[in-house]
């Protein structure tokens, strides 16, 4: 089944993790990707095997926290391929300190790759897709092209020990998606957001193996479900930026493995 045949998705943290599952799971059901990311080796890697797997990938290198480098990687994306049609926000970082101890430099740089990066790469595509708008106006909404964004926030949104710089992004993410979602809907643009559990991806890598595994021992006996598949995620992304999600705008859709209160 190919949904989204002739369709671009461009995926900020497109080389590793939620993006990388994503990315491949678009361009198996005929989207032309885009993977923007800073790192090189890795984009490379995913760009060659979507290629193998005779998926339609582009790779560019850029850094979701400057502006300009944004702006490039989506004009790009835009000559290459045409206009986008779904955003996807993966690029992610953690930098854990509780808080007597957490600097300013792991705060800046978790606030930027979330929060400025997401604000960068959403200002960039709705600064194009407005313009299109605009230079062929509709009498319906629905007539305009159907456009989607999805950010990744997470259940730390809502709090997590060790992880105050990480909260404070991932819930303002949540109230980025609820003023776009007001914002945008006049354009046929909707925004969403999704708040994954613990997912087996590279970021976690470091938490889930140290201490002989202790922390994965400790994780999987409160998720209910145990820790989540990137699959679990990109399923639930292409979702929202099928036809099957048409009437729906504005979202916050919990991925949490069964568990309801605080993991």
């Amino acid at each position: 089944m190919e949904r989204f045949t002739d369709k671009v998705a461009f995926i900020t943290g497109g080389a590793s993790g939620l993006g990388e599952k994503t990315a491949k799971d678009f361009a198996a059901e005929g989207a032309k990707v885009v993977l923007f990311d800073f790192d090189a080796e890795n984009g490379k890697r995913v760009e060659q095997e979507i290629k193998d797997a005779q998926g339609e990938v582009l790779f560019i290198e850029g850094d979701v926290r400057e502006n300009e480098s944004v702006q490039n990687g989506v004009q790009k994306a835009f000559d290459t391929y045409g206009p986008v049609d779904y955003l996807i926000h993966s690029a992610g970082i953690l930098k854990d300190g509780m808080i007597h101890k957490l600097s300013e430099e792991r705060w800046n740089d978790v606030i930027n790759t979330h929060l400025r990066g997401f604000f960068f790469v959403l200002q960039a595509c709705v600064q194009r897709w407005i313009d299109i708008c605009k230079e062929n106006p509709k009498d319906e909404i629905a007539e305009y092209p159907d456009r989607r964004v999805i950010t990744i926030s997470s259940q730390a949104a809502e709090g997590n020990i060790g992880q105050l710089n990480y909260s404070a992004a991932k819930s303002g993410m949540l109230g980025m998606v609820k003023t776009a979602g007001l914002e945008l809907i006049r354009y046929n643009i909707k925004t969403h957001a999704i708040m994954p559990t613990l997912i087996e991806t590279p970021i976690l890598g470091e938490l889930l193996s140290k201490d002989d595994g202790k922390w994965r021992k400790y994780y999987s006996g409160r998720i209910p479900l145990g820790i989540g598949e990137p699959k679990y995620v990109s399923q639930v992304i292409l979702f929202l930026c099928s036809t099957d999600s048409w009437f729906m705008n504005g979202e916050i859709i919990g991925i949490n493995g069964g568990r309801l209160d605080k993991v």
